[in-house]
């Protein structure tokens, strides 16, 4: 049995303590050889009390351990949903899912650098940064997700290359990023086996939009590449899951904080998601966009944002350059080089790369495009066969939707303000169609880059 203690509040360290209630009595935990029974640390989070960092490992260590209910972490995990988490309980957090697994380790040499996107509809900027850093010198051991719900994952676009191979283990992820600069592959289960196990809990009990949870997920696997550097694209608008300006910019600067208490280098860039980034929208199409940018005709957004975000990282690692040397190395070849290089020895064959078959979408009427409805052209590729519902659903890779046009442009009646490629496109035209609203006045159009978080050194 646990052993409890009433004492002298005046005589207990006050990091020490930790109050639960039950009945009129108060029970004072202290940094005892014991442990605290589960149940009244999920009590305390349930009641808006900061947990240790002995009582967070704890929580962590068990689960992982399987001597922890599903259901009682699947408590805990709404009782931070509700109540939140202080700064160094989020660190803690971090650090006991961090040390669940294996960290990368890296001979002397180049920066070792990484993104993360926090997802949106239509974004493959991955597919240009990584082979983009990679042809500066850098060491880019870029470890990505899955797509679940209407925002799409990296590794379902690559997997769209047949034969790519997103399952490495971590001496082959190594292999490569020392051999081609880059890799993107999935996490092993070498790589923070804690947070595997409790996203997929949070991800069916209703608790994953916690900016706590969100950020040590997050950097419990970024970390454990072993970074220099880190930078942070965190989406804002309808096609995310930050739908406000004030959350992507509480879930950024937690992300900044928590990587200087592990002695990272990082930056947050808030970007717009009220609108698909580029123009291609399904995983085929997506890394036929990006290879067109590569030859310089990819969208503008899409070209901008890989550009910024690459310059932002090398500079913030430490090396000294121009935005138009960035912008140079995404045309000239050098980063197309490294993208088929990492291709390549990932088993994926780009010459069996399926292209889309496009129905158009024509304009009705003369105006402007005054607002894109993201989070349903989201929705409208899953329902197409596109994207998940559920983690165990099988993607059709080759269905895609296009939208052209941005918010602010002009639109001439006749015009091709959209496609669907699927085998019945007609069914989704429509639904295509009204996610776009046109106006008869002029609009602004939106700026893709609405804020920024940096480290206080920085």
């Amino acid at each position: 049995m646990p052993k409890w203690e009433l004492q002298d509040l005046a005589q207990v360290p006050p990091r020490q303590l930790q109050r639960a209630e039950r009945g009129k009595v108060t029970r004072l935990v202290t940094n005892a050889s014991y442990t605290t029974p589960p149940v009244e640390l999920i009590r305390l989070k349930r009641d808006g009390h900061a947990l240790t960092e002995s009582q967070i490992s704890q929580l962590i260590t068990q689960y992982q351990e399987h001597r922890l209910l599903d259901s009682q972490m699947a408590a805990f995990a709404m009782a931070t949903c509700v109540q939140g988490m202080t700064s160094d309980e989020t660190y803690y957090l971090t650090k006991a899912m961090l040390n669940s697994g294996t960290r990368l380790a890296w001979p002397p040499g180049p920066a070792v650098v990484d993104k993360h996107s926090t997802g949106g509809v239509g974004d493959k900027a991955s597919l240009l940064i990584a082979p983009l850093l990679a042809s500066f010198g850098v060491r880019v051991p870029m470890i990505s997700g899955r797509g679940l719900g209407i925002t799409g994952g990296t590794l379902d676009k690559l997997e769209s290359i047949p034969q790519f191979n997103t399952s490495l283990s971590l001496n082959e992820l190594q292999e490569i990023v020392n051999s081609t600069g880059c890799v993107i592959a999935g996490a092993t289960e070498q790589i923070a086996p804690a947070d595997r196990k409790l996203y997929g809990l949070r991800d069916v009990t209703g608790t994953v939009a916690s900016i706590p949870l969100i950020t040590s997920s997050i950097l419990s696997k970024k970390l454990a590449e072993s970074p220099d550097a880190l930078i942070f694209d965190v989406k804002c608008g309808t096609g995310t899951s930050m739908q406000t300006f004030e959350e992507a910019q509480e879930l950024a600067e937690m992300l900044v904080q928590t990587c200087v208490r592990f002695n990272v280098k990082a930056k947050a860039i808030i970007t717009d998601m009220n609108q698909p980034l580029g123009t291609a929208i399904g995983n085929a199409a997506e890394v036929r966009e990006a290879l067109l940018s590569f030859a310089g005709s990819g969208p503008a957004d899409l070209v901008h944002l890989a550009t910024t975000f690459v310059f932002e990282l090398l500079t913030l690692a430490g090396k000294t350059l121009t935005y138009q040397d960035v912008a140079d190395n995404l045309t000239n070849g050098h980063a197309q080089n490294h993208f088929e290089d990492m291709v390549a020895k990932q088993g994926g064959n780009l010459c069996q790369l399926t292209s889309p078959n496009w129905t158009p979408l024509i304009a009705a009427e003369d105006g402007y495009l005054a607002r894109v409805n993201t989070g349903a052209l989201g929705a409208l590729l899953v329902r197409m066969g596109g994207g998940r519902q559920l983690p165990e659903d099988t993607l059709n890779t080759q269905v895609s939707l296009a939208v052209p046009k941005k918010v602010g442009d002009s639109i001439t009646r006749g015009e091709v303000i959209g496609a669907v490629s699927h085998p019945a496109p007609e069914a989704y035209l429509e639904q295509l169609r009204e996610a776009l609203q046109i106006s008869a006045a002029p609009v602004d159009p939106r700026p893709l880059i609405i804020g920024t978080v940096i480290q206080n050194d920085q």
